[in-house]
């Protein structure tokens, strides 16, 4: 999406503002509640999204700093610091996952082949995230 808003091609930005808003509002929740489950009652593949999206936020931080007049809108938001103290939740996330014992539950072997691919992604998000560089 960073590449369209560059080119111009973008032009949807009240829904990317939407984004950003219910973004915060999941945030919220899943800071104050998911965390704290166990493996059984979390989706890992759900949480690897999660860590990669927080990821590119930094990406998109960078990309304003370079083009503010095209990003100042709809990125103006993820560079607030209450947006941006969400960023180490990839680092929990990450953690948890790569605990042995947190791997032995059912809803990781359940979607193993996802959970490991997505698990990949969020530890090495460059490739992924090319295009935000």
């Amino acid at each position: 999406m960073a590449q369209l808003i560059l080119a111009g091609g973008f032009t949807h930005r009240d829904l990317f503002d939407a984004v950003v808003e219910d973004s915060m509002r999941s945030l919220q929740y899943f800071d104050r509640g998911t965390l704290g489950l166990p493996a059984d009652y979390r989706l890992a593949f759900r949480e690897f999204g999660l860590s990669i999206g927080l990821q590119a936020i930094q990406k998109f931080q960078n990309l304003a700093g370079q083009y503010p007049g095209v990003f100042n809108k709809p990125l103006g938001r993820l560079q607030t610091e209450s947006f941006s103290r969400y960023v180490k939740l990839s680092e929990a996330i990450n953690a948890f996952w790569l605990e042995d014992k947190n791997r032995e539950s059912a809803t990781w072997s359940e979607h193993r082949n996802i959970n490991m691919v997505m698990l990949a992604t969020s530890l090495a998000p460059d490739g992924y995230l090319i295009g935000l560089a």
